[in-house]
């Protein structure tokens, strides 16, 4: 499927839209923040970051996924087709993602899955209800997305009822780092800059905080992998050195720039880290 080269209309009142298409190769539309360890473009960062979690959650062909945010669709034919697994669900709050979504997993042979695929809030108990004669969700992922839900805490615990026992989670996720402090100067920055990421404040708290919260949902071996460094200053550098096509709207190219500038001094700053997390249901 061509994807770039196709000028996307996108609603404009979407925050998640189409605009990372034209970030991407030819025939991709990723769109997290990246695992630049050894990737030099973007969608071979964001695939890699993909595999990073997939392989952290121990991805299978008995692999049921429910997949919380999953874009453009790039991710569930990584889940379906690199590894096999039994099937793929999901919601999204975009409602462009998610038609395209569903169409680029009906057109790759996916019909089934692309019907399980939902436009919503991941909040709404409906969007967790896919009926008695589904197979149950054994794996759940949230690829670079989590700390864009309302609440994240609900969604741990929606997880938690979600899953049977021995079902793994798999997020990558941002967290305040341990010498972050509150007031002053750098903590307006990062409250304003949250602000208009669409991130809610409350989302952004300490690794032991973040284990605790995990832990009180009902959480157990709960194991968190930081990649900051492979992440947030390397997704600042790629954009310095990136030339954005002319057919990227001047609004996603402050949005990208104004992104990549903060990242990177939030990990000069040590404000911010980027973590692999994952947890088993008891």
């Amino acid at each position: 499927m061509a994807i770039r080269g196709r000028r996307l209309s996108r609603p404009m009142s979407e925050f998640h839209d189409l605009a990372e298409v034209t970030l991407n190769s030819e025939g991709q539309a990723w769109g997290n923040l990246g695992y630049w360890k050894d990737a030099t473009d973007y969608s071979a960062a964001c695939a890699a970051l993909a595999r990073l979690l997939g392989d952290a959650v121990h991805l299978g062909s008995r692999s049921v996924v429910m997949d919380a945010g999953f874009g453009c669709g790039d991710q569930l034919l990584m889940w379906l087709n690199r590894y096999q697994v039994a099937g793929v669900r999901g919601v999204n709050h975009s409602r462009s993602q998610t038609a395209m979504a569903r169409r680029r997993l009906a057109e790759a042979g996916h019909a089934g899955d692309a019907e399980n695929l939902r436009e919503g809030d991941i909040h709404d108990p409906d969007n967790w209800d896919f009926g008695d004669d589904m197979p149950s969700v054994n794996r759940l992922i949230a690829l670079d997305c989590a700390y864009h839900f309302p609440d994240r805490d609900r969604f741990w615990h929606q997880a938690v009822r979600a899953l049977p026992p021995g079902g793994r989670i798999g997020v990558t996720d941002l967290i305040l780092s341990d010498h972050y402090r509150p007031g002053g100067f750098r903590a307006l920055v990062l409250k304003l800059m949250l602000k208009s990421s669409r991130i809610p404040s409350a989302n952004l708290v300490r690794e032991n905080d973040y284990v605790r919260n995990m832990t009180q949902a009902g959480f157990e071996q709960i194991e968190l992998q930081d990649i900051s460094s492979d992440v947030l200053p390397a997704f600042g550098q790629w954009w310095r050195d990136y030339r954005p096509p002319a057919r990227l709207p001047l609004s996603s190219r402050l949005k990208y720039g104004i992104t990549a500038r903060f990242l990177d001094w939030a990990w000069r700053k040590d404000l911010l880290r980027y973590l692999v997390v994952t947890a088993i249901r008891p």
